[in-house]
């Protein structure tokens, strides 16, 4: 009986628990989430092309650049947000992998890593 007893108990501080973080959420996290999304899933789109661009470019080197050359999408960051666009890039680097290599496309992917390493110790 004493074990139904805490379990009851337990349950309730658990649902107790469960209603304080829905209340907290509800007063962070806007009602309609549909435009930050959209703007979320162009940022991220549009990071991820301008990624592929240069991966791109790395691997092929009669690749064309646009018209102001690749620092065109670039703006000037602080030292925080270099890091987390470096970080970001190193990711997206990582999923570009793998995706290669789901794709058996190994040579390529290989080719990508070791271009990007090359660059990584000229900067």
């Amino acid at each position: 009986m004493a074990i139904c007893a805490s379990t009851t108990a337990i349950g309730g501080l658990w649902a107790n628990n469960w209603r304080i973080v829905q209340q907290q959420r509800s007063q962070v996290i806007p009602g309609d989430l549909d435009p930050i999304f959209k703007l979320l899933e162009k940022n991220i789109v549009h990071f991820m092309k301008s990624e592929l661009k240069k991966m791109q470019k790395a691997l092929n080197p009669d690749y064309p650049e646009g018209p102001a050359g690749q620092k065109e999408d670039e703006e000037v960051l602080d030292v925080e947000d270099e890091e987390q666009m470096r970080s970001s890039r190193e990711a997206f680097l990582k999923i570009t992998l793998n995706f290669l290599r789901r794709m058996e496309q190994e040579e390529l992917a290989d080719c990508l890593q070791s271009s990007k390493m090359i660059l990584k110790t000229l900067q």
